[in-house]
């Protein structure tokens, strides 16, 4: 009985499950640097996934690049960041135009904002000039 617990838990840790917002919504898979990601986006709200192995990543260096992730598949501005290192959720900030930048990687610069939370929250901007990153999406990735 153990064994099956100990290979259950192995089996769902490996799926990127969304929280329940984010239930129903496909992924889009965007590897983003050495970060590969599932970020699903529901109305002004985005939850990113990190899916790759690195080993002890930190939030602060993880956000740049799910942000990043977030504003290629959305399109929009990712000014806050909310989550730890295999999931962050970000509020999203669309302009008129933010069709015309789908798609398009960003590279962000972003630092920590204290909290008395449990999640560590993170201000990203923009960085300004092309960026250094490299991206690659697949559609409809299933978890």
């Amino acid at each position: 009985m153990r064994s099956v617990a100990l290979l259950l838990m192995a089996v769902l840790a490996a799926c990127s499950h969304p929280s329940p917002a984010f239930y129903g919504v496909a992924p889009v898979r965007v590897g983003v640097g050495q970060s590969m990601f599932d970020v699903r986006i529901v109305g002004r709200h985005a939850q990113a996934i990190r899916l790759s192995r690195e080993w002890a990543p930190r939030t602060i260096m993880v956000a740049p690049r799910a942000a990043a992730a977030i504003a290629a598949v959305s399109g929009c501005a990712v000014p806050r960041l909310w989550g730890d290192q295999a999931m962050i959720e970000a509020a999203l900030v669309c302009g008129p135009d933010a069709d015309a930048r789908r798609g398009v990687p960003q590279a962000h610069d972003c630092r920590v904002v204290p909290t008395r939370r449990r999640w560590t929250k993170v201000a990203c901007q923009p960085r300004a000039g092309p960026s250094a990153f490299s991206m690659k999406t697949e559609v409809a990735a299933s978890g």
